[in-house]
């Protein structure tokens, strides 16, 4: 793969920089799809289709409308504008008006993508399955060696849109590839998860460092000083010691998370909240090893030790989930913290509207031992849309992926179709209703580099129409200081950071691309439980850092050798 994609989150199709605050936070990984009905299964004849030899066409309108069911999570958060509920909003009808497919939803979850995938995963063992619904690998291959997945060869092959092709295709290889079981392909790859504006950075809150006399950060020891100085001098001025350096969630590699701490100290562990897993060069031999069971990775945890005791790391962490963790930034109690560079999205703009004296400022994060930082970067894949097998329109999944890249691809997007598909003018993001979404990997570093040049500038005039409007709200911010144009101007100002890792060569890639192994299927699990606890016993002092020895000779044992050995297996076979 040549462009490299940071994974983030929660969350989040990757559009174009006018469309920051919807594009990244939606998390496509609890955005699934659909379940049989009646209706839905029987046969309807697709559009493409006379006898003339025509191609089939990528947003043909069914002339009989056909009925698609749905499941699907709501990110936390998730607002409707005026009128639009769950089932009935801009691209339910989006879909029904422009394709002639009637989507209905079995049903929805409201939350993070554990809630999603437990819900589904009984509607998997029921035997109930929807039409359409994402998976990540693990279930893929599942579903795949079951036989339950319809084959999308032919409906891709017919009625993928050139666009749509273009953005699998700067995955390289790994694009339709991760999809492909011999020969056929039994998933659609949800692209544009993220790219280099996902990126981890140090967030520091600038406002805090003014007040207490403290410069910005260039050093290790210089953001250790920072987190230690807002947890002990109250920086926010309440006479209260109710403030910390360091929010985390109870995932610890979740969101907030420590990958970017983990990376200061040259360690890159998996995210195994999130099913990321990192795979590095064996520092002991020519093949692949788990970057969880590094000793890099335990000299950051035996800091985290000390920082937690010290009261720098939120005290509270271990029972935050997501939402939970993330109250302490926008609430005003937490002034630095390891994020992506689009944080300033969610949950930085939330904290800037509510205190617009926070000035949330993004830094290159420093590494411990003054070596050039290896930013963790996750295989660039991790969700799927299939079909259930005998569903007689599979098609209609492509076409929908195409509608969303008719309306928002940064080819295609207006000032119009954003305000429309992507946010609304008040700032509702209804791009986190479109059910399927397909982005460009490169686009958000390609639209920021376009306006940052602008603003240097001066001059707009090459910018498209959508580009102006982000180019005069930072000039907006620039000269009033209005709140309300702030996530424009800091991302513009993010990605500048993002620009000197790229200069610099500062990502580490996980280097194995193959699908779950035979042991990760059956032993995962129990390998990611051991991991989370082990981490979070460390951390909060409950064990010993020597806790790590142990946990590694568990690991093997209990599959891990196994896994590196089927791992070093496949990438033996790439050479």
């Amino acid at each position: 793969m040549k462009a490299r994609k940071i994974t983030v989150v929660v969350m989040m199709a990757v559009l174009t920089f006018s469309m920051l605050l919807s594009a990244c936070s939606t998390n496509n990984a609890t955005n699934p799809g659909a379940s049989q009905s009646p209706e839905s299964s029987a046969a309807t004849e697709p559009t493409p289709a006379d006898d003339s030899g025509k191609p089939a066409d990528p947003l043909g309108k069914y002339e009989t409308p056909i009925e698609l069911t749905a499941v699907r999570n709501y990110n936390q958060g998730t607002k409707f504008i005026a009128g639009d509920n769950e089932n009935d909003n801009t691209w339910t009808r989006a879909y029904e008006e422009e394709l002639g497919i009637k989507l209905k939803y079995d049903w929805v979850t409201t939350g993070t993508s554990d809630q999603y995938n437990q819900k589904l995963n009984l509607s998997i063992s029921s035997g109930d399955l929807p039409d359409t619904f994402s998976v990540d690998a693990k279930t893929l291959k599942q579903l795949v060696e079951a036989d339950q997945l319809e084959d999308l060869t032919d409906a891709f092959n017919q009625y993928a849109s050139p666009l749509l092709k273009e953005a699998i295709a700067e995955y390289g290889d790994s694009g339709l590839g991760s999809s492909t079981v011999n020969g056929k392909l039994m998933a659609l790859p949800v692209t544009g998860s993220g790219d280099y504006s996902g990126s981890e950075v140090l967030w520091v809150r600038k406002d805090w460092l003014d007040k207490l006399g403290l410069p910005e950060p260039k050093t290790w020891d210089d953001v250790l000083a920072v987190a230690k100085a807002f947890t002990e001098q109250d920086p926010d001025g309440n006479q209260k010691k109710d403030t910390y350096g360091i929010p985390i969630s109870k995932d610890i590699n979740g969101y907030p998370d420590l990958q970017g701490f983990f990376n200061a100290y040259q360690g890159n562990p998996s995210n195994v909240a999130w099913k990321q897993y990192m795979w590095i060069k064996d520092p002991a031999g020519d093949g692949l090893a788990y970057g969880s069971i590094q000793p890099e990775v335990k000299t950051a945890l035996t800091k985290l030790q000390e920082l937690y005791k010290a009261g720098i790391v939120d005290p509270e962490f271990g029972v935050k989930d997501t939402a939970k963790a993330l109250e302490g930034i926008t609430g005003g109690k937490a002034g630095l913290y390891f994020g992506y560079g689009w944080a300033m999205n969610w949950p930085l703009g939330e904290a800037v509207q509510k205190d617009p004296t926070a000035n949330w400022v993004a830094y290159p994060i420093p590494t411990a031992n003054g070596e050039p930082l290896k930013l963790s970067y996750y295989f660039p894949l991790s969700q799927w849309f299939v079909v259930k097998k005998g569903y007689a329109n599979p098609e209609a999944v492509i076409k929908m992926a195409n509608l969303y890249l008719e309306k928002l691809a940064p080819q295609k997007v207006t000032v119009e179709s954003n305000y429309k598909y992507g946010k609304s003018q008040d700032g509702i993001e209804i791009i986190n209703t479109a059910l399927i979404t397909s982005a460009f990997v490169t686009a958000n570093m390609n639209a920021a580099a376009e306006v940052r040049s602008a603003v240097l500038a001066k001059d707009p005039s090459q910018l498209k129409a959508e580009q102006k409007v982000t180019y005069d709200e930072i000039l907006n911010y620039m000269e009033t200081q209005d709140p309300k144009y702030w996530v424009q101007y800091s991302f513009m100002k993010t990605m500048e950071v993002v620009d000197g890792y790229i200069a610099g060569d500062n990502y580490r890639d996980s280097l194995y691309g193959g699908p779950p192994t035979q042991t990760m299927v059956e032993k995962q699990a129990i390998l990611d439980k051991l991991e989370l606890e082990t981490f979070t016993k460390i951390i909060m002092g409950a064990v010993s850092p020597d806790e790590f020895d142990k946990f590694v000779s568990q690991w093997k044992q209990l599959g891990g050798d196994q896994i590196t050995a089927e791992v070093n297996e496949w990438y033996a076979s790439t050479k």
